[in-house]
């Protein structure tokens, strides 16, 4: 793989087409979605590897094009699942709309993993070209939060 383009295994159009199902993402224009394609960096994760780990800083946010992932937070009792993530989801956007830039969750590959993550840089970029995908992306923040805050409050010791 050509790690400064971006360039790997996965091929442009599928790049595209997973930026494309994103939402927030999905209504840009197709010539930056090009642009962010051409960006976005293969990596691969064995089953069982943290990709995003709860509290550290985040760089960069994660498409999955292969395999399977498990959300969790930390609860007053151990790990607290969240979510099951698949192929053409996306995670670690949360750290990178909030000022904070710290993993809200943390997530590890439950199979071999493939993943495509767009830096923070290009991310910003696109977003200030675009500020309604801000928004879509910052109102699908807020609802993964609060049903992290939920989870977590359901699972407290009484």
């Amino acid at each position: 793989m050509n790690e400064e383009s971006g360039v790997g295994v996965i091929p442009l159009e599928r790049r595209q087409e997973l930026l494309a199902r994103v939402p927030g993402l999905a209504g840009l224009p197709a010539e930056l979605l090009g642009e962010l394609a051409a960006s976005l960096l293969e990596e691969q994760s064995p089953r069982g590897r943290a990709v995003v780990t709860e509290g550290e800083i985040g760089d960069r946010l994660f498409l999955i094009e292969r395999g399977s992932a498990n959300v969790t937070t930390t609860g007053p009792t151990g790990p607290v699942w969240l979510a099951t993530l698949e192929a053409g989801d996306m995670f670690g956007e949360i750290a990178l709309l909030n000022s904070t830039r710290r993993r809200q969750a943390t997530v590890r590959a439950l199979s071999p993993l493939v993943t495509l993550s767009l830096s923070a840089a290009a991310f910003e970029k696109a977003l200030a070209a675009h500020p309604e995908a801000r928004l879509d992306l910052a109102t699908k923040a807020e609802a993964l939060l609060t049903a992290k805050y939920l989870k977590k409050k359901t699972t407290q010791p009484r």
